[in-house]
């Protein structure tokens, strides 16, 4: 695969401010990862000394379900990718395939919003290239997998955008996920209900 990197040799492609954004978005969760190693209660202060301030990791993010239909769309740059209901690109992550609990939770969620849907037990649709299926999640949701991966959208993305594409971010043991935009066949419908089994 050509990236715009070795397309756009001088890095001014379309895509270049992307980069920046993806830039300015990393030093922020990168930052709110420090801050997550770093929190804690501060000790009283001392006679004299002032207060101290420790700052706090970014709020999870709290899903509400949605409805049960995927869609499909053309993005710039990239091939038909697979939607959520309000057209937000849908990614998964390098993590393990099948995880009871997934490498995002608690603050990583306020980056990636994971994609959930009422219904416990969907049947793959069959028709958009890739297997759909669900996944428990805390609280009582259920949340969208793709091929295995756990699916989330980007919080910077627009509908028709993919920011989050290429994205990396770290875990809690020094391990690295790279999140990817889910591609879907050229001729997959623009909108799927999912149904219960």
């Amino acid at each position: 695969m050509v990236t715009n990197r070795a397309r756009y040799r001088n890095g001014r492609g379309p895509h270049a401010r992307a980069g920046v954004v993806r830039l300015a978005v990393a030093a922020t969760v990168v930052g709110a990862l420090l801050v997550t190693g770093c929190g804690g209660n501060p000790k009283p202060s001392q006679s004299g000394d002032p207060a101290g301030f420790v700052p706090s990791a970014p709020p999870a993010y709290t899903p509400t379900a949605g409805p049960s239909v995927l869609r499909s769309r053309e993005i710039a740059g990239f091939s038909r990718l697979l939607t959520d209901h309000r057209g937000l690109t849908v990614y998964t992550n390098s993590g393990p395939v099948n995880s009871k609990v997934g490498v995002c939770t608690g603050s990583c969620t306020s980056v990636w919003h994971p994609v959930v849907v009422r219904t416990g037990d969907v049947a793959d649709p069959g028709t958009l290239g890739v297997r759909i299926g669900v996944a428990d999640r805390a609280g009582g949701l259920h949340q969208i997998t793709v091929n295995g991966h756990r699916a989330f959208t980007f919080v910077d993305d627009k509908p028709g955008q993919a920011r989050g594409d290429r994205f990396i971010t770290g875990g809690p043991k020094g391990q690295t996920y790279t999140w990817r935009a889910v591609v879907v066949p050229k001729d997959a419908p623009t909108q799927v209900v999912l149904k219960p089994r």
